[in-house]
Protein backbone atom coordinates (compact mmCIF):
# COMPACT_ATOMS: atom_id res chain seq x y z
CA UNK A 1 0.00 0.00 0.00
CA UNK A 2 1.29 3.45 -0.95
CA UNK A 3 1.74 6.00 1.80
CA UNK A 4 2.37 9.68 1.13
CA UNK A 5 4.62 12.17 2.85
CA UNK A 6 3.01 15.59 2.45
CA UNK A 7 4.93 18.81 2.98
CA UNK A 8 3.67 22.38 3.17
CA UNK A 9 6.51 24.89 2.99
CA UNK A 10 6.03 28.53 3.92
CA UNK A 11 8.78 31.01 3.13
CA UNK A 12 8.94 34.15 5.25
CA UNK A 13 10.91 36.08 2.63
CA UNK A 14 10.13 36.71 -1.06
CA UNK A 15 12.75 34.83 -3.14
CA UNK A 16 10.22 33.80 -5.80
CA UNK A 17 11.26 36.57 -8.19
CA UNK A 18 15.00 36.20 -7.53
CA UNK A 19 15.75 33.09 -9.62
CA UNK A 20 16.04 30.91 -6.52
CA UNK A 21 15.72 27.15 -6.09
CA UNK A 22 15.17 25.00 -3.03
CA UNK A 23 15.69 21.32 -2.31
CA UNK A 24 14.02 19.44 0.50
CA UNK A 25 16.24 16.50 1.43
CA UNK A 26 14.18 13.65 2.87
CA UNK A 27 16.14 10.76 4.44
CA UNK A 28 14.45 7.38 4.14
CA UNK A 29 15.43 4.45 6.39
CA UNK A 30 16.11 0.92 5.17
CA UNK A 31 12.51 -0.04 5.96
CA UNK A 32 11.14 2.40 3.36
CA UNK A 33 11.47 2.38 -0.42
CA UNK A 34 10.22 4.36 -3.39
CA UNK A 35 8.95 3.19 -6.74
CA UNK A 36 11.14 4.85 -9.36
CA UNK A 37 8.47 4.13 -12.00
CA UNK A 38 5.91 5.95 -9.87
CA UNK A 39 8.14 8.98 -9.39
CA UNK A 40 9.04 9.07 -13.08
CA UNK A 41 5.34 9.13 -13.95
CA UNK A 42 4.76 12.02 -11.52
CA UNK A 43 7.69 13.87 -13.10
CA UNK A 44 6.24 13.24 -16.57
CA UNK A 45 2.97 14.78 -15.38
CA UNK A 46 4.94 17.69 -13.88
CA UNK A 47 3.60 16.90 -10.42
CA UNK A 48 7.05 16.30 -8.95
CA UNK A 49 10.67 17.26 -9.50
CA UNK A 50 13.05 15.04 -7.58
CA UNK A 51 16.51 13.50 -7.39
CA UNK A 52 16.66 9.88 -6.24
CA UNK A 53 18.62 6.66 -6.86
CA UNK A 54 18.17 5.34 -10.40
CA UNK A 55 17.59 1.81 -9.10
CA UNK A 56 15.79 0.79 -5.92
CA UNK A 57 15.36 -2.93 -5.22
CA UNK A 58 11.77 -3.23 -4.05
CA UNK A 59 11.97 -6.99 -3.40
CA UNK A 60 14.58 -7.21 -0.65
CA UNK A 61 13.64 -7.20 3.02
CA UNK A 62 14.52 -4.39 5.42
CA UNK A 63 17.50 -6.21 6.90
CA UNK A 64 19.22 -6.32 3.48
CA UNK A 65 18.35 -2.78 2.40
CA UNK A 66 20.19 0.49 2.92
CA UNK A 67 18.90 3.98 3.74
CA UNK A 68 18.99 6.71 1.10
CA UNK A 69 17.78 10.25 0.42
CA UNK A 70 15.18 11.69 -1.91
CA UNK A 71 15.68 15.32 -2.93
CA UNK A 72 12.52 17.27 -3.75
CA UNK A 73 13.18 20.31 -5.91
CA UNK A 74 11.14 23.45 -6.32
CA UNK A 75 11.06 27.21 -6.74
CA UNK A 76 10.27 29.11 -3.53
CA UNK A 77 6.77 30.49 -3.17
CA UNK A 78 4.91 31.98 -0.25
CA UNK A 79 3.33 28.53 0.21
CA UNK A 80 4.42 25.35 -1.56
CA UNK A 81 2.98 21.83 -1.22
CA UNK A 82 4.95 18.69 -2.09
CA UNK A 83 3.92 15.03 -2.00
CA UNK A 84 6.30 12.04 -1.91
CA UNK A 85 4.80 8.52 -2.33
CA UNK A 86 6.60 5.88 -0.25
CA UNK A 87 6.24 2.18 0.56
CA UNK A 88 7.25 0.07 3.56
CA UNK A 89 9.35 -3.06 3.24
CA UNK A 90 8.75 -6.47 4.74
CA UNK A 91 10.90 -7.52 7.69
CA UNK A 92 12.61 -10.82 8.40
CA UNK A 93 10.50 -13.20 10.46
CA UNK A 94 11.07 -13.12 14.21
CA UNK A 95 10.02 -15.19 17.23
CA UNK A 96 10.48 -12.23 19.59
CA UNK A 97 8.18 -9.54 18.19
CA UNK A 98 5.11 -9.28 15.99
CA UNK A 99 5.57 -5.62 14.94
CA UNK A 100 8.54 -3.44 14.11
CA UNK A 101 8.58 0.35 14.33
CA UNK A 102 9.92 2.20 11.29
CA UNK A 103 10.78 5.84 11.94
CA UNK A 104 11.37 8.39 9.21
CA UNK A 105 13.83 11.21 9.83
CA UNK A 106 13.00 14.89 9.48
CA UNK A 107 13.81 16.61 6.16
CA UNK A 108 16.44 19.29 5.66
CA UNK A 109 16.10 22.39 3.49
CA UNK A 110 18.76 23.73 1.15
CA UNK A 111 18.39 26.83 -1.00
CA UNK A 112 20.38 28.22 -3.91
CA UNK A 113 19.62 31.90 -4.27
CA UNK A 114 22.59 33.75 -5.76
CA UNK A 115 20.83 37.12 -6.10
CA UNK A 116 19.40 37.24 -2.61
CA UNK A 117 21.21 37.62 0.69
CA UNK A 118 19.45 35.32 3.15
CA UNK A 119 20.75 37.16 6.19
CA UNK A 120 18.17 35.71 8.56
CA UNK A 121 19.10 32.12 7.75
CA UNK A 122 22.53 32.57 6.18
CA UNK A 123 25.30 30.10 6.98
CA UNK A 124 28.99 30.52 6.24
CA UNK A 125 29.12 26.88 5.13
CA UNK A 126 28.13 26.16 1.53
CA UNK A 127 27.15 22.74 0.21
CA UNK A 128 27.61 20.90 -3.08
CA UNK A 129 24.75 18.99 -4.64
CA UNK A 130 25.79 15.43 -5.53
CA UNK A 131 22.97 14.19 -7.75
CA UNK A 132 24.55 10.77 -8.33
CA UNK A 133 24.34 10.09 -4.57
CA UNK A 134 21.18 12.18 -4.04
CA UNK A 135 22.91 14.03 -1.23
CA UNK A 136 24.67 17.22 -0.20
CA UNK A 137 28.30 17.47 0.82
CA UNK A 138 30.16 20.32 2.47
CA UNK A 139 31.91 22.49 -0.09
CA UNK A 140 35.53 21.56 -0.63
CA UNK A 141 37.99 22.33 -3.41
CA UNK A 142 37.87 18.74 -4.68
CA UNK A 143 34.07 18.83 -4.90
CA UNK A 144 33.58 22.13 -6.66
CA UNK A 145 33.95 20.57 -10.12
CA UNK A 146 31.34 17.88 -9.38
CA UNK A 147 28.26 20.06 -9.39
CA UNK A 148 26.57 23.11 -7.88
CA UNK A 149 28.31 24.28 -4.73
CA UNK A 150 26.30 27.37 -3.83
CA UNK A 151 23.68 25.72 -1.66
CA UNK A 152 22.96 27.02 1.82
CA UNK A 153 21.45 24.95 4.61
CA UNK A 154 18.35 26.65 6.03
CA UNK A 155 17.06 26.04 9.54
CA UNK A 156 13.50 24.78 9.52
CA UNK A 157 10.68 25.32 11.97
CA UNK A 158 9.01 21.92 11.52
CA UNK A 159 5.49 21.24 12.71
CA UNK A 160 4.36 17.63 12.39
CA UNK A 161 0.69 16.78 12.03
CA UNK A 162 1.46 13.11 12.74
CA UNK A 163 4.57 11.25 13.95
CA UNK A 164 6.75 10.02 11.08
CA UNK A 165 6.66 6.36 12.07
CA UNK A 166 4.68 3.23 11.32
CA UNK A 167 4.16 -0.19 12.91
CA UNK A 168 4.97 -2.90 10.37
CA UNK A 169 3.81 -6.51 10.99
CA UNK A 170 6.58 -9.10 11.35
CA UNK A 171 6.13 -12.76 10.44
CA UNK A 172 6.41 -15.48 13.09
CA UNK A 173 9.69 -17.36 12.69
CA UNK A 174 8.28 -20.36 14.61
CA UNK A 175 5.71 -20.85 11.87
CA UNK A 176 8.41 -21.13 9.20
CA UNK A 177 8.94 -24.95 9.39
CA UNK A 178 5.19 -25.59 9.18
CA UNK A 179 4.79 -23.24 6.23
CA UNK A 180 7.83 -24.76 4.51
CA UNK A 181 6.59 -28.37 4.85
CA UNK A 182 3.04 -27.38 3.92
CA UNK A 183 4.33 -25.63 0.81
CA UNK A 184 6.43 -28.65 -0.18
CA UNK A 185 3.51 -31.06 0.31
CA UNK A 186 1.18 -28.80 -1.63
CA UNK A 187 3.72 -28.53 -4.46
CA UNK A 188 4.08 -32.32 -4.60
CA UNK A 189 0.32 -32.79 -4.60
CA UNK A 190 -0.12 -30.28 -7.42
CA UNK A 191 2.69 -31.91 -9.42
CA UNK A 192 1.17 -35.40 -9.04
CA UNK A 193 -2.29 -34.07 -9.97
CA UNK A 194 -0.82 -32.35 -13.05
CA UNK A 195 0.91 -35.57 -14.18
CA UNK A 196 -2.24 -37.66 -13.69
CA UNK A 197 -4.35 -35.05 -15.41
CA UNK A 198 -1.94 -34.90 -18.34
CA UNK A 199 -1.99 -38.68 -18.72
CA UNK A 200 -5.78 -38.86 -18.59
CA UNK A 201 -6.29 -36.42 -21.46
CA UNK A 202 -4.71 -38.62 -24.20
CA UNK A 203 -6.62 -41.67 -22.91
CA UNK A 204 -9.89 -39.78 -23.11
CA UNK A 205 -9.10 -38.56 -26.62
CA UNK A 206 -8.19 -42.08 -27.77
CA UNK A 207 -11.44 -43.39 -26.31
CA UNK A 208 -13.47 -40.76 -28.18
CA UNK A 209 -11.66 -41.56 -31.45
CA UNK A 210 -12.35 -45.29 -31.01
CA UNK A 211 -16.01 -44.59 -30.37
CA UNK A 212 -16.20 -42.50 -33.54
CA UNK A 213 -14.54 -45.28 -35.58
CA UNK A 214 -17.00 -47.85 -34.20
CA UNK A 215 -19.93 -45.63 -35.17
CA UNK A 216 -18.62 -45.23 -38.71
CA UNK A 217 -18.02 -48.96 -39.13
CA UNK A 218 -21.60 -49.68 -38.03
Amino acid sequence: KTRKLMYTLQFDYPPASMNCEFILSQPLPAGVYISTDELQELERLKKLSAVYPKFVDIEIITENAKPFNVLLRGAPKITETLVLPIHFRYHAASDKRSFNTVSIGLPELFINCPLLELEQHKSDQLYCLNESQSSFEEKQTSLEANGECNWQHIDLDIQLLKPLRAEIPVGNAKAYPFILYATILLSWAMSIWTVLRTQSVPKRLNQQLNEQRNLKSN
